[in-house]
Order: C-alpha cells, then structure tokens, then sequence
C-alpha cells in the first residue's frame, strides 16, 4: 500500500493549483485502488481532494443522477442521446445507437421546419429512424427522383 500514488506525494491531491490537480489525477489513472477510492469518495461523501481520480465537482456531478457517466478511463461522460456525447464518440472512433438515432431525430427536426414542411432527406432520416415517411417527406422524395430520372436516361442511352 506504500506505493499508491496519495501516498509517495499527498500535497499534491489537495493542492489549489490546476496544475498540481491534473498531475494528481494523472497519477491516479495507474493506481490499482481507483474503483475502490471513489466509491470511498462518493459513499462518505468527499468535498476536498482528489479521489479516484476525481475532483469534488466531478464527484459531485457522477452522483447527481444528470445522466454522465464514467468511462474505463476514468473520464466524465455526457449522457448519450446529447450533441456532445456524438461528437465524443466521434472523437473516439465510438458508434452509439442511441446519440445516432437522437442526431437523425434533430436533423429530421430541422427538415422538417422547411418550407412545405419535408425534403428527400427528410425521407432518408425517416427510413433511418426505421419509420414510414411522412407526406411531405415523401412527396419531396417522390418529386426529387422524377426530377432526376432524365438525367439517368441521357446518361445511360
């Protein structure tokens, strides 16, 4: 237990300095009692230091049933269905079913606040969303392929 990292250099995980924080929580990201630090943490209810890796207000934001989450790296998460948690998953190279369906429902949001109410892309973001298409959706589809079949035609003859 001598080697835990709190222990080699304490003053750091208690340091008001940014810098001395982030060096605390780097060397908490090896140490084999991390689980078990924040959940010690969190069930007595920690306010000052560094604790599994945490800060007071990460602590305080995993436990106040918002949605985040922890990762296996030990980085808070938004919770899925968010802007945020695509674009992290992105980063990630992650796919989550449920922040790609949530995407598909804002753009279909937003074709849908157009003009007449659908466009042809409307009506891929339907399919996506594994639903029939509404009518103007489909309309709009509809009219987008007649207006493109000559083009085919001419390129095919």
């Amino acid at each position: 237990m001598r080697d835990l990292p709190c222990r080699k250099n304490p003053t750091d995980f208690y340091a008001p300095t940014q810098e001395a924080r982030t060096a605390a929580k780097t060397a908490c990201l090896g140490c084999s009692v991390r689980p078990d630090c924040l959940r010690a943490a969190i069930d007595n209810d920690e306010r000052f230091g560094i604790w599994g890796g945490l800060t007071p207000d990460e602590r305080w934001q995993l436990t106040h049933n918002d949605g985040t989450w922890l990762d296996r790296r030990g980085t808070i998460r938004q919770p899925c269905g968010s802007e945020e948690s695509l674009k992290r998953h992105k980063r990630l190279k992650e796919q989550c079913v449920i922040c790609e369906q949530a995407d598909y429902r804002r753009r279909l949001d937003i074709e849908h606040a157009v003009p007449g109410g659908g466009s042809a892309s409307g009506a891929h973001l339907h399919r996506l969303l594994r639903q029939e298409p509404c009518e103007p959706c489909r309309a709009a589809h509809a009219a987008a392929s007649r207006a493109g079949r000559p083009a085919r035609t001419r390129i095919a003859a």
